[in-house]
């Protein structure tokens, strides 16, 4: 009976470890009560937690955008900008970045934010193989004269829209919710 029982403590250690489904919130989300021009400064203030900076000649009142914000990687364990594990090692492997932006508006009693996150990545064609022969070729240290002249070129980067992220939306409405709700506005 010994030999089963620990078989038997893993998958009931694991039965008991089921995620909870998250709760969503609306976006755009209504927040009765609150002030249109407190709502933006909560914003301002959480955006500027998660490490993104205010463009501050885009945002006007009741706009708040951001400037692009490279995702973090999985050593850089302190930042917020990135949210799950898949996200995370998209973002370790490829440069990612993410443009936030943020509108209130007075609705009724209160005010209605908006969160929207662009998501986007940086395509780096060139040297890849065409053939798997080629790989071996690929970093050969008998045409780095070449290759430093190609560094010097100009290079074809381009950021590729990948969508929305949602993740990261519903992220930052928890923290604007979770801030009014303790009335932390400085």
């Amino acid at each position: 009976m010994g030999r089963w029982m620990w078989l038997l403590v893993p998958v009931a250690m694991a039965a008991g470890c089921a995620r909870v489904p998250e709760m969503r919130l609306a976006n755009p989300m209504a927040l009765t009560g609150a002030d249109p021009a407190t709502a933006e400064q909560v914003a301002r203030r959480v955006l500027a937690e998660m490490r993104f900076t205010i463009e501050y000649p885009s945002s006007r009142p009741g706009l708040v955008t951001t400037e692009p914000l490279t995702g973090d990687s999985w050593f850089e364990f302190w930042r917020e900008d990135t949210v799950g594990s898949h996200q995370v090692a998209e973002s370790s492997l490829h440069t990612v970045r993410r443009r936030v932006s943020v509108q209130v508006a007075s609705q009724g009693q209160g005010c209605e934010v908006l969160v929207r996150v662009a998501k986007e990545r940086l395509s780096a064609p060139g040297a890849a193989p065409e053939q798997i022969s080629g790989s071996f070729s690929l970093y050969n240290p008998g045409d780095s004269d070449l290759r430093r002249q190609d560094e010097l070129a100009v290079t074809k980067y381009q950021w590729i829209d990948k969508g929305r992220d949602e993740a990261l939306e519903q992220r930052i409405l928890g923290r604007i919710q979770a801030a009014l709700s303790r009335g932390a506005v400085r």
